[in-house]
Parts: C-alpha cells; sequence; structure tokens
C-alpha cells in the first residue's frame, strides 16, 4: 500500500535539527516495526516443522537487508523493541560498515525474528519482499517521492512511500496483516501514534 511519509520525514527533519546524532529513515521504520509487532504478535513468529508448531517471539530481533561488493546480507538488530531511534541508528550503522568491509560474525547474521528491508535506497518504488527464513514475514519498503496525493481533500504533492508486507499464512490470516500493515501506514502518516507506545 501507499502511504503519505511527509509527517515521518517532517518529524525526522525536526529530531536532526534539534541537535546531537542525526536519525536516520531506517531507524524510524524499525521503531515502528517494533510498535507494529508488538500490536501483531503473530508475525514475530517463526514455524517449527520439526514440532509442528509456531514460535512467537518476545523480543525483536530486526533483520535488515545491506548490499555489499560480495551481495546482499542480512544483519540483526538485537532487541530492535528496546532501543530509541538514536540507537538504532548508530546500530544500523555499525552494522551497515561491517557488511562493507566484511566484519560481520556469524552472531550478527543470525537470530532475526522479522526483516524489514529499504530496497528503497536503490530507487525502487515496489517489490515483493521474499520472506528470510524461518521468519514468518517481512517488510518492504521503497523509495519516498514526491507524488501527487489527496491530502485534507485537496489535491497536493506529498512525500510518498509504498510498503509491502510478505507473510506465511501459516501464522497468520490476511486479517492480521492487513491490521499490521495498517498501522505501520498509519504510524508513517501521522507518526504521533507512536507516542502511545513509546
Amino acid at each position: 500500500m501507499d502511504a503519505d511519509a511527509t509527517e515521518l520525514m517532517r518529524a525526522r527533519a525536526a529530531m536532526n535539527a534539534a541537535g546531537g546524532p542525526k536519525i536516520s529513515v531506517i531507524a524510524l521504520l524499525a521503531r515502528i516495526c517494533a510498535a507494529a509487532l508488538a500490536r501483531f504478535p503473530e508475525l514475530n513468529s517463526s514455524v517449527d516443522t520439526g514440532a509442528r508448531e509456531i514460535v512467537r517471539y518476545e523480543d525483536v530481533h530486526l533483520g535488515f537487508a545491506a548490499q555489499t561488493d560480495r551481495g546482499l546480507v542480512v544483519p540483526v538488530v538485537r532487541d530492535a523493541h528496546t532501543r530509541d531511534a538514536e540507537s538504532l541508528t548508530a546500530e544500523f550503522g555499525r552494522l551497515t560498515e561491517a557488511a562493507r568491509t566484511g566484519a560481520l560474525t556469524p552472531a550478527d547474521l543470525t537470530g532475526g525474528t522479522f526483516t524489514l528491508n529499504n530496497y528503497g535506497v536503490f530507487g525502487v518504488d515496489g517489490s515483493t519482499p521474499i520472506i528470510n527464513h524461518p521468519e514468518a514475514a517481512m517488510l518492504g519498503v521503497g523509495r519516498i517521492v514526491p507524488k501527487p496525493w489527496v491530502h485534507e481533500g485537496e489535491l497536493a504533492v506529498r512525500q510518498v512511500v509504498q510498503l509491502s508486507l510478505t507473510f506465511d499464512h501459516r501464522v497468520c490470516d490476511g486479517g492480521t496483516a492487513g491490521g499490521f500493515l495498517r498501522y505501520v501506514a498509519d504510524c508513517v502518516e501521522q507518526p504521533a501514534v507512536l507516542l502511545r507506545t513509546l
């Protein structure tokens, strides 16, 4: 689904204008994912085929796609649900640099419970994310670009992003997945929604 990210980008600009470390867009999206997974924990899970059961995780260990000269890797931000935007920005930066220099450890690349794929950095609007096994879901985020949008009943140019969710139907149905995606979009469109979970 498309979402109007204008207010999210304004909130980020205000945070960064206030001083201190700069906050990345992916850190804000990660914070939104953590809040959404708290509301829809079915998507923070995996299917254990051997035990024939669904395993739900209390903690959010957020994988993210990082492109390197040697190909795509998926480092994992541990305990993303406990981190603020500054901490998430720092950890994304650390892991991305480790990926680029080939310094990631096996522990950095395993144990994810949900993946955030920001293919917008490649200039792509939309895609169909492929679930990072054994996780049950992945959120894909396209580039944030100016587009025509009806805002408050008027046609305006807004910063729009396409969000794509892929999920394993064994862990939930479309209603749950749709609720997750709608909540993510609501937070992107109105970042104040997140204040309830901070």
